[in-house]
């Protein structure tokens, strides 16, 4: 008998209204694969816009992917033409947008699949085609939890009287009273519906964790980033991940957000393959001048780079002189070459008269037509 272990690999889902909803019988299974990748980045990108608060790949049409034929390609083994045929499919069934991104690119469009109806019939009754999460109403009711903690409450306060008793004390800490209703309404009702996600579940507190602190959230560091810095390196160099806003952080504390953020926007343009280290080593450069702010460097730059930086000529046209003005031309170098050098000058016009010669001595070539 077969043994069957369960492993961690990730796998690709492919929505089963693609296989059994009647609109989608004429499109290739492939397609299905394909639409399969690009909800899966989609889901990506809107992850990177909520949790990360990057806007890259939002726009005023919503989230799109930017994935491109060669990928996808090579991941479903095929040629980059049979992916154009399936990303026409797609788009023809409605489930894809495709719009042009300048030299980018396209922008792709996840939309979502249409349900299949109830009164077709399934070619695959068996799988389970839609999850259905169950809920249950806990017996930890609020009468409940008050009942047990005015319980806990006078244990409490017998086993505190008895101590301050056997110790001739009669004093009794303050505090231990019976709860109301209203001090457990926010911690009942999270708790009354238990969630059917294990993972979710076993994030709750039960009532007597309840009153524990809980631990505070960590900080993601893209998020205290000055917001023009955000701005300028998103629109510099592309997305920002963790370890990027982390490195931003440790240079604004080197220098200033101002420094920073003039090397970051001077860079637009240019092909840099690691921002991080062309900020550094700017950073440094301008540490060993001496600079302390943004002007300094900028002073640097007028004074230093600007006036040795190469002028572009591109809008600058070759203009080309006339038949006659190159005629004049060549007579005043001739005259200036008279002058200058006699022996060359007859060099030179030796040459033009065996030029001219030849142009008359040249033997007439006869043209016959046909028939003669």
């Amino acid at each position: 008998m077969a043994k069957y272990e369960t492993t961690h690999t990730a796998f690709l889902g492919v929505d089963l209204d693609l296989l059994e909803n009647p609109i989608y019988s004429d499109m290739d299974v492939r397609a299905a694969m394909l639409y399969a990748l690009y909800k899966d980045r989609a889901h990506l990108s809107l992850y990177s816009y909520t949790q990360l608060g990057n806007k890259r790949y939002i726009d005023e049409n919503g989230v799109f992917i930017i994935f491109t034929n060669e990928v996808a390609a090579k991941a479903l083994h095929t040629t980059t033409k049979m992916i154009g045929k399936f990303r026409k499919q797609l788009s023809d069934h409605g489930l894809i947008q495709i719009r042009r991104n300048g030299l980018k690119g396209y922008k792709i469009y996840v939309n979502e699949v249409q349900r299949t109806p109830k009164n077709v019939k399934l070619t695959l009754p068996w799988m389970n085609h839609y999850v259905e999460i169950k809920k249950s109403v806990s017996e930890w009711t609020l009468a409940a939890q008050i009942q047990h903690w005015n319980n806990m409450a006078l244990m409490s306060k017998s086993k505190v009287q008895h101590e301050s008793d056997v110790m001739g004390s009669t004093c009794i800490p303050n505090g231990l009273t019976s709860l109301t209703p209203s001090s457990l309404t926010t911690n009942s009702l999270n708790n009354n519906g238990l969630d059917d996600n294990a993972h979710a579940r076993k994030g709750k507190l039960n009532p007597i964790q309840s009153s524990q602190p809980k631990q505070s959230k960590p900080i993601n560091p893209y998020n205290t980033l000055p917001e023009k810095l955000k701005q300028s390196f998103l629109k510099t160099f592309g997305f920002v991940t963790k370890q990027v806003a982390l490195e931003l952080h440790t240079l604004i504390k080197q220098t200033d957000v101002d420094m920073v953020n003039y090397i970051v926007e001077s860079a637009f343009g240019r092909k840099i393959t690691s921002p991080i280290a062309y900020i550094k080593a700017a950073i440094n450069n301008a540490l060993k001048r001496g600079d302390k702010c943004v002007q300094d460097m900028i002073n640097y730059y007028e004074n230093n780079v600007k006036p040795h930086s190469k002028i572009n000529n591109s809008n600058q046209h070759t203009r080309y002189m006339t038949k006659e003005e190159a005629e004049t031309q060549a007579q005043k170098d001739m005259e200036d070459l008279k002058q200058t050098n006699p022996t060359l000058w007859k060099k030179v016009q030796n040459k033009i008269r065996q030029s001219e010669l030849r142009k008359v001595s040249r033997p007439m070539i006869p043209i016959y037509k046909l028939g003669e």
